[in-house]
C-alpha cells in the first residue's frame, strides 16, 4: 500500500489496503488477541488518510471515491475503507457531515457478528469524533442533533452486539465469556464519553435527550453486566450538575435492574461523587432527603436484595450526612436505625459483619457505636 501511495496509484493503494483488511475477518482470535491485530491494521490506515487529503488538495473528488469503495469485494474491508473515506471527505467536505455521518452508523449494520462489529463502530466512532458537530452554530455543516443521532445510534448498537456474546457458544463457556466482555467493555463506554464532550451537551440536553435514551438502552438491555457497567459509566463521564438535575429518572432505573446488578455499587458510587460536589443547588438537606427516598424506593421495589447491599447504602447516607451536614445528628440516626430495623430478621452474613464493622469504623458518636455493637451481638453477626 505505501509503495502505491508513493507512485500515486490511488486503486493500487485501496487494494492493498483492502488486502490487509482482509485479516480483520478472523473469527479465531480471543478479544484482546483480535485488538492487538486492529490496532496493526488501523494504524496502517493513517498513511492512507493523510494521502487521501493530499489527493484531495490536488483535485481529486472524494464523492465519487466514496462511491468506490463501496465496490469492494467483502463487507469488513469495505467499511473500514468506506469510514476512512468518509472521515477525510466530510473533514475537507463538512457540509456533507450529516449526510456521511447518518450514512456510515447505517451501513455498520452489516456487520453482525459481536467482535467484529464492535471493533469496526470503534474504528468509526474514533474517526469521526474530530468531525462532529458539536454545536448549531453552523447549521450547513451539520448541527447538535446530528451527532447525538450518530453516537445514541452506535451506542445501542454496539450494546447489542455486546451483550449478545453472552449468549453465543455453549452455556460451559459462561466464565470465559463474561471475561471476554469485561475485556470488551471500554469499547460501549467509549460512547458515552464522547457524548459528554460534546460542547453543546449541557444540563438540559442530557436530562431531555441524552439520559433518556442511554437509560432505555440500558434498562432495555436486560444483562446484568452491562446494566452495572453503563450505569457506573454514566456517573463517572458526566458533570455533577447534571446528576444533580436528573436524580429520580437515574434512581428509578436502578430500581428496574436485573436482580444480578449489584446496585449498591451503582448507588454508593452517584452519592459519594456528589458528596464532594461543590455545587449548592440543591441544599445538602434537600439532597440527603432526596438519596434516603430513592434508597428506601429501590429497598422496597426490590425485595432480593442482600441484608449486606442495604446496610452499604445506608451507610453510603452516613458518609454523606458527615461530610455535608455536619453537626446534625438526626439524618445519621435515620439511616442507621431505619437500616437496622429493615434487616433485623435477615439472615447474617460475613459481608454483613463488613458492612456493619465500616459504619463502626465512622465517626458516629460512642451512643450509635453502643446500638450497633449490642444490635450484632443480638443478631449474632459475626466473622465466619
Amino acid at each position: 500500500m505505501k509503495l502505491a501511495i508513493d507512485k500515486g496509484r490511488m486503486m493500487d493503494a485501496l487494494n492493498h489496503a483492502s488486502s490487509f483488511l482482509g485479516e480483520l475477518r478472523t473469527s479465531n482470535l480471543a478479544p484482546k488477541e483480535y485488538y492487538q491485530l486492529y490496532i496493526s491494521v488501523t494504524d496502517q490506515l493513517r498513511h492512507l488518510v493523510v494521502y487521501l487529503t493530499e489527493e484531495f488538495e490536488r483535485g481529486r473528488k472524494l464523492a465519487d471515491l466514496y462511491e468506490v469503495v463501496q465496490h469492494a469485494g467483502n463487507i469488513i474491508p469495505r467499511l473500514y475503507l468506506l469510514i476512512t473515506v468518509g472521515y477525510v471527505y466530510m473533514k475537507t467536505s463538512p457540509t456533507c457531515r450529516k449526510e456521511i455521518l447518518k450514512d456510515l452508523v447505517e451501513m455498520c449494520s452489516g456487520v453482525q457478528h459481536p467482535l467484529r462489529g464492535l471493533f469496526l463502530r470503534n474504528y468509526l466512532l474514533q474517526m469521526c469524533r474530530e468531525v462532529l458537530p458539536s454545536t448549531n452554530d453552523q447549521p450547513n455543516e451539520g448541527v447538535l442533533q446530528d451527532s447525538l443521532d450518530f453516537i445514541l445510534t452506535n451506542f445501542a448498537e454496539m450494546n447489542k452486539l455486546w451483550v449478545r456474546i453472552q449468549h453465543q457458544g455453549h452455556s460451559r463457556e459462561k466464565d470465559r465469556k463474561e471475561k471476554d466482555r469485561q475485556d470488551l467493555r471500554l469499547l460501549v463506554g467509549t460512547n458515552l464519553v464522547r457524548l459528554s464532550q460534546l460542547e453543546g451537551v449541557d444540563v438540559n440536553c442530557y436530562k431531555d435527550t441524552v439520559l433518556p435514551s442511554v437509560l432505555e438502552q440500558i434498562v432495555s438491555s436486560r444483562d446484568a453486566i452491562a446494566q452495572e457497567y453503563l450505569m457506573e459509566c454514566l456517573i463517572q463521564v458526566f458533570p455533577d450538575e447534571f446528576h444533580l438535575a436528573t436524580l429520580k429518572p437515574f434512581f428509578n432505573s436502578c430500581a428496574l435492574l436485573m436482580a444480578r446488578v449489584n446496585v449498591k455499587n451503582v448507588v454508593t458510587a452517584l452519592i459519594e461523587k456528589l458528596s464532594v460536589s461543590k455545587i449548592d443547588d440543591p441544599k445538602p438537606s434537600e439532597l440527603y432527603d432526596e438519596f434516603s427516598s430513592q434508597i428506601d424506593h429501590i429497598i422496597e421495589t426490590r425485595e432480593d436484595i442482600p441484608a449486606e447491599d442495604v446496610i452499604a447504602m445506608k451507610g453510603s447516607l452516613i458518609k454523606f450526612a458527615l461530610k455535608r451536614l455536619p453537626g446534625e445528628e438526626e439524618p445519621i440516626d435515620r439511616a442507621l436505625n431505619s437500616g437496622l430495623a429493615i434487616i433485623k430478621d435477615r439472615e447474617a452474613s460475613q459481608a454483613l459483619h463488613k458492612e456493619l464493622v465500616s459504619i463502626l469504623m465512622l465517626q458516629i458518636g460512642n451512643n450509635r457505636r453502643d446500638i450497633l455493637i449490642k444490635f450484632m451481638s443480638d443478631s449474632n453477626i459475626k466473622e465466619d
